[in-house]
C-alpha cells in the first residue's frame, strides 16, 4: 500500500520534501557540523593508508581501525611533547608565579639590565621596564584564564573528539556506499562534470598535506636543529611552534624566529640572536621556495590564493578543522568554476558552425 502511494507522488513534490528534511537535518548537526565535515577530511586519509593495509587484514573494519591508530600516532605525540614542555616551563616559572601575580612584586632585575645595555636615557628606560612589566603580568594573567576555560571546556571537547573519531571511522569504511549513492543519482549527462570535479577535490586534499604540512614538518625538523646547535632550551617546544607558524599566511616562522632573535640580544646573547635570524631565514627561504615547489608540482593547477584564503578564514569561522575544511570547500569550488568553464567552452566547440568553401 505505501509503496503505491509513494509511486503516485509526483517527482515535483518528492524533491522538495527532500529537501525540507535535508535542511531540517543540516539545522540539527550545525553544531557539529564542521567536526564532521573534518571527520569527511580524515577519512580520506585513512582510506589512502587502508590502501596499504588491507591485502595484510582479513576485516576492513580492522584496517581502518589500524589506519586511524597511524594516522593518529604523528598528532599524538606532537601533542605530547607540546604540552610536556609547557608543563616543564611552568614547573620551572613556578616559584615565580606568586610573584609575578602582582606587578609590584616581579622582579625584572635581568630585564632592567638588559634594556639599560641598549644604552638609552634613564627616562626611556624605566618606561620600557614598567610597559613590559605590566605586559608580563597581564599576559599571566590571560594565560591562566585561558587554562581554566579549557579545563572548563573539557566535556565538550571530549564529546566533539568521540564525534570526530567515530564520523571518521564510519566514513572511511562506508565511503563508497556514499560515492556509489552519489552516481546513481547524478544524471547521466553530467556525470564527467561531478567526477572532474572529484578530481580535483583528490588534488586540493593531497596538497593539503604534500604542499603544506610535509614543508611545515620539514621546518620544524631543520629549526629544533639550529636551536640545539645555537644552545636553547626548550628546543622541541620551540621546533613544534616554528612548524605550526609557517601556517600562519605572510608572517609564517618569522614570528618565532624574530621573537626568539630579539629575546636573545636583549638579553645580551647578540651573536645567538643574529644568527638565529640568519639560520631561520635560510631554512624559511629553502623551504618556500625549493621544498615546498618540488614536492607539490604536481599539484599545481591548485592556486595558491585558495590555500591563503582558506587556511585564514576556515581558522577564523570554524577553528582548527577549518585549517583544513577551508581549503578544501574553496578548492572544490574554483575546481568547479572551472570544469563548468572547459565543458561550456567545449560545448560552443562542438555547436561551431563549419563553412564548407
Amino acid at each position: 500500500m505505501v509503496p503505491d502511494i509513494i509511486n503516485n507522488i509526483s517527482r515535483s513534490s518528492i524533491i522538495p520534501f527532500i529537501i525540507i528534511l535535508t535542511l531540517l537535518s543540516i539545522g540539527i548537526l550545525i553544531p557539529i557540523l564542521s567536526i564532521l565535515i573534518f571527520g569527511v577530511i580524515l577519512a580520506y586519509y585513512v582510506r589512502y593508508i587502508c590502501r596499504y593495509i588491507q591485502p595484510y587484514v582479513k576485516y576492513k573494519s580492522l584496517a581502518v581501525f589500524l589506519g586511524m591508530i597511524i594516522l593518529a600516532i604523528p598528532i599524538i605525540l606532537l601533542l605530547y611533547f607540546t604540552f610536556s614542555q609547557f608543563i616543564s616551563i611552568a614547573g620551572s616559572l613556578f616559584g615565580s608565579l606568586q610573584q609575578a601575580a602582582s606587578a609590584n612584586n616581579l622582579d625584572t632585575t635581568q630585564l632592567n639590565q638588559a634594556i639599560k645595555n641598549l644604552g638609552l636615557a634613564p627616562n626611556i628606560t624605566q618606561t620600557m621596564v614598567d610597559t613590559i612589566k605590566s605586559w608580563i603580568t597581564q599576559s599571566i594573567s590571560t594565560v591562566a584564564s585561558y587554562t581554566i576555560s579549557i579545563i572548563s571546556s573539557i566535556p565538550g571537547l571530549a564529546a566533539q573528539l568521540l564525534i570526530l573519531i567515530f564520523s571518521t571511522f564510519y566514513f572511511a569504511r562506508d565511503g563508497e556506499k556514499v560515492i556509489q549513492y552519489v552516481k546513481d543519482v547524478v544524471p547521466e549527462k553530467d556525470k564527467h562534470f561531478y567526477q572532474q570535479v572529484f578530481d580535483s577535490a583528490d588534488d586540493v586534499l593531497k596538497s593539503i598535506i604534500v604542499g603544506n604540512v610535509i614543508p611545515a614538518v620539514i621546518l620544524g625538523i631543520l629549526s629544533g636543529v639550529i636551536y640545539y646547535f645555537l644552545g636553547y632550551p626548550y628546543v622541541i617546544l620551540l621546533a613544534i611552534l616554528s612548524g605550526i607558524a609557517m601556517f600562519i599566511p605572510v608572517i609564517g616562522p618569522w614570528i618565532v624566529y624574530g621573537a626568539i632573535g630579539l629575546f636573545s640580544m636583549l638579553m645580551g646573547n647578540t651573536l645567538q640572536g643574529v644568527l638565529v635570524i640568519i639560520f631561520g631565514w635560510i631554512i624559511e627561504t629553502s623551504t618556500d621556495f625549493y621544498i615546498r615547489p618540488r614536492i607539490s608540482v604536481q599539484y599545481s593547477e591548485i592556486h595558491p590564493l585558495i590555500f591563503l584564503l582558506g587556511f585564514i578564514y576556515g581558522a577564523v569561522t570554524m577553528g582548527l578543522p577549518g585549517l583544513f575544511i577551508g581549503p578544501l570547500i574553496l578548492g572544490i569550488t574554483y575546481a568547479a568554476y572551472k570544469v563548468y568553464q572547459k565543458e561550456k567552452l567545449k560545448e560552443k566547440e562542438e555547436n561551431k558552425p563549419v563553412y564548407n568553401e
